[in-house]
């Protein structure tokens, strides 16, 4: 099986899942604001969550890194598949996962009137489980999921905070940036 045809077959599911989506807004069996699809009600918030998570990934990588923590497995791909992996890594993958996760999951869980910390804990612990994959038995694994964890938090604050699912998206997009930066640069 070639590279680009493996880098493809895992970017496919974010697709598939955007594409039901859309689908479904446009069969009027889900809503944009089940979604949050929605500007954020102040665009003040939006960037002071988006800037503060910024903030917030490169202090805690630089610390990692700088107390011999961070392990980074360098990888060498090929140019094509490697713009495709980017493009799934940085742009699909949280499209896709905030849909669902600080979309749907969350405004089901709120509809069900479930408290807000409570959904927020369930969710970012379904979002580790499903990343799981690609944690090991390691300190720096172990500190992955704490990370996964509390981004999965920030992500579903976030959304509250600003009403819109646009603010989680852009700060999962930071975060799997710096992932893919440290993954093709270091």
């Amino acid at each position: 099986m070639s590279e680009i045809t493996k880098v493809l077959i895992r970017i496919l599911p974010f697709l598939v899942i955007i594409i039901v989506l859309n689908s479904r807004i446009k069969q009027k069996k889900i809503s944009t604001s089940e979604l949050a699809i929605q500007k954020p009600d102040s665009q003040k918030k939006y960037f002071i969550w988006c800037i503060s998570f910024l903030l917030f990934c490169l202090i805690t990588e630089y610390l990692l890194y700088r107390n011999g923590i961070l392990e980074i497995k360098k990888q060498s791909f090929n140019l094509i598949p490697s713009i495709i992996r980017i493009i799934g890594m940085v742009i699909i993958a949280p499209i896709a996962e905030e849909l669902i996760y600080r979309g749907l999951f969350l405004n089901k869980l709120i509809s069900l009137k479930i408290n807000k910390h409570i959904a927020i804990f369930i969710l970012a612990l379904i979002f580790v489980g499903v990343h799981s994959f690609a944690f090991e038995n390691t300190l720096s694994s172990n500190i992955g999921i704490a990370q996964t964890f509390i981004d999965a938090s920030l992500f579903s604050y976030a959304r509250f905070s600003t009403k819109s699912i646009y603010t989680p998206m852009t700060m999962h997009m930071t975060g799997n940036l710096i992932a893919t930066l440290e993954i093709f640069l270091l």
